[in-house]
């Protein structure tokens, strides 16, 4: 399957233990396109020389700082701290990382997970963006194979929490609401059509939209 012209992204945002992530990881498989998901982390702090832990730490989570050191921060020998007001913030680091995204999505076709992908390349020629979702039940027993919980209720706490910094994220950085349906081209519920059908429409749309060709 061919990209046409300069190529197409997919943008998959996701609530904790949709199985948004394995979504993305089929259409890589299928599509044979670059997937960007943790990547991208690796991909700002190469581009930035900032630690990647860094932005581990500042990873779809917004408003606070961090002290700015120098040493492993920037590969610079004999640590110190930089005077109080040197800080940097997530805003700081979002900026990073939007702009890692943005040039990634001008390099050709790929699909990014999460991290407001869908907003930053808004104004990319041939973008697909989708929301992943379930029944917070269902995802709890997810969450709790997952991490290997010991129980229900601490699986659907921790699945309210990470969608909680989720949305509190992509609302701050982007004045939208997250997983709200017309927000995207398509919002999805695996467990009610199937991984497998899912693929196959989303290649279908792509196909229809004219960002591929057989």
């Amino acid at each position: 399957m061919k990209q046409v012209g300069e190529g197409y992204a997919i943008c998959i945002g996701r609530s904790y233990g949709s199985g948004g992530y394995r979504l993305a990881k089929r259409l890589h498989e299928r599509l044979e396109v670059p997937l960007y998901d943790k990547e991208l982390l690796d991909k700002a702090a190469e581009d930035s020389h900032i630690r990647r832990e860094l932005f581990e730490q500042a990873d779809e989570q917004n408003g606070y700082e961090m002290p700015l050191v120098l040493s492993g921060t920037l590969g610079m020998p004999n640590a110190f701290y930089m005077p109080a007001q040197s800080y940097l913030s997530n805003d700081h680091l979002f900026s990073i990382q939007a702009e890692t995204i943005q040039k990634l999505g001008s390099k050709g076709s790929a699909i990014f997970v999460g991290r407001c992908a869908d907003y930053l390349l808004r104004e990319h020629k041939q973008l697909l963006t989708i929301f992943v979702t379930d029944d917070l039940e269902r995802r709890a027993e997810v969450v709790q194979k997952r991490l290997n919980l010991d129980s229900l209720e601490e699986a659907t706490r921790e699945a309210e929490r990470v969608d909680k910094s989720r949305r509190d994220y992509y609302n701050y950085y982007t004045s939208k609401h997250w997983g709200r349906a017309d927000n995207y081209d398509l919002c999805l519920k695996l467990s009610a059509i199937g991984i497998d059908y899912a693929v196959e429409m989303i290649i279908g749309i792509i196909r229809e939209r004219g960002f591929v060709k057989d």
